[in-house]
């Protein structure tokens, strides 16, 4: 479901290339050629940026620099809501500048501008803990692009930088925490990234707590601080990844996946998958091979705002990849997981 398509600022396109509030179904993969920035009020998804998958948790952000494909890993994702807005940058940025430069509406001076990107740049995965503020500004942001009022630019412009300097300290601080990572949080960070990709396993919350060595209640608390999820849940959310690539293939008796993923029962499975994606097994995989409405709404959207001519001139003068410009920084380990709160160095 869409509760909101991508829209152009009607008062701010020299600022903004777009923005939206809302849920989808499943963010098909897309570029452009803006700084995109998202607030993630409720729910878990499922993202990935050229590739590398991000477990994104409610009440973080997430942020693409120009021209990385990014979208949904997984098909359904219910029960989320976010907020995004993708900033314009300066032209000519991409033909060689070390760094992305904003649009000079934003009242920034090269320094801070500096600053801003350089940390930005340096950081080893793009999703982060947002506070209480920086959540709240992002959602006023996007609501006076959506309904100007009066003294609407000078707003937009002032809320704009706040959200900026945020983000900015969002990830100083998290670089800060980093350093003081216990060993047991370190354990279960590297346990969780382990699970992803044993997740048949019949694991029980016993077994899991033994794995990283912590009693069960400890587990729990570090599990569910440092993903966003319960340990079973989390669990069920790999198993229900894996289900989906083995639905696609069309080759594997629906009993046949819930007992190697570990269910157990195809009944159990069925209610988890159903909870978790949306709808049934079988209906997923009689779905799989057409294409869905949302994905030809959202793209529809977004393809009317990219036939503006100076998009078209932006994708034109491309020459140089967004992984180039942050110098291969993302870390598959960090990304794998998602983390909002700390990273596995």
């Amino acid at each position: 479901m869409i509760r909101q398509l991508p829209h152009k600022p009607r008062q701010f396109f020299d600022l903004f290339e777009e923005f939206g509030s809302g849920s989808i179904a499943r963010l098909p993969k897309h570029q452009n050629g803006g700084f995109e920035l998202h607030y993630i009020a409720e729910g878990h998804l499922h993202w990935e940026i050229e590739g590398r998958p991000f477990l994104v948790p409610p009440h973080s952000v997430f942020f693409t620099f120009p021209w990385e494909k990014h979208g949904s890993c997984v098909d359904f994702e219910p029960g989320h809501f976010f907020h995004f807005a993708v900033f314009r940058l300066k032209a000519g940025w991409e033909a060689g500048s070390k760094q992305p430069r904003l649009v000079p509406g934003f009242g920034f001076s090269e320094s801070e501008q500096d600053q801003i990107f350089r940390k930005l740049l340096s950081a080893r995965t793009r999703c982060f803990a947002a506070g209480r503020d920086l959540g709240w500004i992002i959602a006023r942001l996007v609501r006076e692009l959506a309904h100007p009022g009066v003294m609407a630019r000078a707003r937009v412009i002032a809320l704009s930088k706040v959200v900026l300097c945020e983000l900015v300290g969002a990830v100083h601080s998290q670089q800060d925490r980093n350093q003081n990572i216990s060993a047991s949080e370190r354990q279960v960070l590297r346990f969780v990234d382990d699970l992803r990709l044993n997740c048949s396993k019949p694991w029980t919350l016993d077994s899991m707590a033994a794995a990283c060595r912590l009693k069960r209640t400890r587990f729990e608390a570090l599990t569910k601080a440092l993903t966003g999820d319960s340990p079973l849940l989390l669990l069920n959310r790999f198993r229900v990844r894996q289900a989906q690539q083995l639905l696609k293939s069309g080759r594997h008796p629906i009993t046949e996946i819930a007992f190697d993923l570990g269910f157990g029962s195809s009944q159990y499975f069925a209610r988890v998958f159903q909870k978790l994606a949306g709808t049934t097994p079988s209906e997923y995989r009689r779905q799989q091979g057409s294409p869905a409405a949302y994905d030809q709404r959202f793209l529809k959207a977004l393809n009317r705002l990219q036939k503006y001519p100076r998009f078209q001139r932006l994708a034109q003068r491309r020459t140089k990849s967004p992984a180039a410009l942050s110098g291969g920084k993302l870390v598959n380990d960090d990304v794998a997981i998602g983390l909002t709160r700390m990273q596995n160095h």
